[in-house]
């Protein structure tokens, strides 16, 4: 297991260095496109025209409520009974995203989720939708640096932990560089800034309430190789470290305690493969892909993704 300093050492600065980059060889005339993002878990830095359906099933989740980043305060936005964890969960998420501009496109998620607590009752309905935009900052012939900006939405029904209840912005950094024809390497830095938020009582009983929910900055770097090249189908094993850093808010458990979360640290890593059409002008492609927790703290302890993505 890594400690929870361990877990930033070397990625953050890996994913500016990769952003920055970009700032060496720009390019008016870019050929990246959609299809050239391997990734599954990583945001792709391509601005463009896509559909997307994903599906994820993830077991053992500690602490879920943990700065109100997944799951609104227990007992008191969110489900009734403070709760030890969620067994497992899925999830259904629709994705379109679509290219207004050469640089700029818009895109939005709907997500339905089934939800296995431990404590709280079984449920299933929509969870929060998302939405933002993403900008071409700078591009090459093998390289791109974009700007995001999604928007969390509390759609979902927070009672029933399906919701965060409150409304979150996250800017970010997304790259993709190709430093050869096979090898294609992206990164992400992104914070999630809660806009609102539910309060705890004071530890003590007495002085002021504090913020449950708080920023989070998410990482990432990952790489996809193309290790086969058919006439029909392209074939790439796709590798991933994200990380999550929380910088403020708290977290409940079972007995009742709301204790801080600043400082806790996670870090997934995910392996998969890509398997795209490689002859076709909007390319199609299926992800399969499996995450497992390498720190103490977690979001879930094991995930698989399955994904079918198609650009038009």
């Amino acid at each position: 297991m890594c400690n929870r300093g361990s877990s930033r050492v070397g990625l953050i600065p890996i994913a500016i260095v990769l952003s920055l980059a970009l700032l060496t060889s720009p390019d008016a005339s870019a050929q990246i496109v959609v299809g050239d993002s391997g990734v599954g878990y990583i945001d792709s830095a391509v601005p463009g025209n896509q559909v997307r359906l994903r599906f994820d099933s993830a077991s053992s989740s500690r602490f879920a409520d943990r700065a109100e980043f997944v799951y609104a305060q227990y007992g008191v936005a969110g489900a009734p009974k403070l709760e030890r964890g969620i067994d497992h969960f899925q999830e259904v998420a629709a994705y379109l995203e679509w290219q207004r501009f050469e640089n700029l496109s818009l895109f939005a998620e709907v997500p339905y989720r089934w939800i296995d607590p431990v404590v709280n009752d079984n449920t299933s309905n929509l969870y929060d939708m998302q939405a933002g935009l993403k900008a071409s900052l700078l591009e090459s012939e093998n390289a791109i640096l974009t700007a995001q900006l999604k928007g969390y939405f509390p759609t979902g029904d927070a009672s029933k932990s399906l919701s965060t209840d409150h409304v979150s912005l996250e800017p970010g950094l997304l790259s993709l560089m190709r430093p050869s024809e096979d090898l294609t390497i992206e990164s992400e830095l992104r914070y999630w800034i809660p806009i609102g938020g539910s309060t705890a009582p004071p530890t003590s009983g007495t002085g002021p309430s504090r913020d449950f929910a708080g920023g989070v900055l998410r990482y990432g770097i990952g790489a996809s190789y193309k290790a086969h090249q058919g006439p029909a189908l392209n074939v790439s094993p796709v590798a991933e470290i994200v990380g999550w850093h929380v910088f403020s808010g708290l977290r409940s458990d079972a007995s009742g305690q709301r204790n801080s979360a600043t400082n806790d640290a996670i870090v997934n890593l995910k392996l998969g493969l890509r398997i795209a059409a490689s002859q076709s002008a909007s390319p199609t492609s299926f992800y399969v892909g499996y995450g497992t927790v390498l720190t103490d703290q977690n979001w879930y302890s094991n995930i698989l993704r399955l994904e079918l993505r198609h650009a038009f």
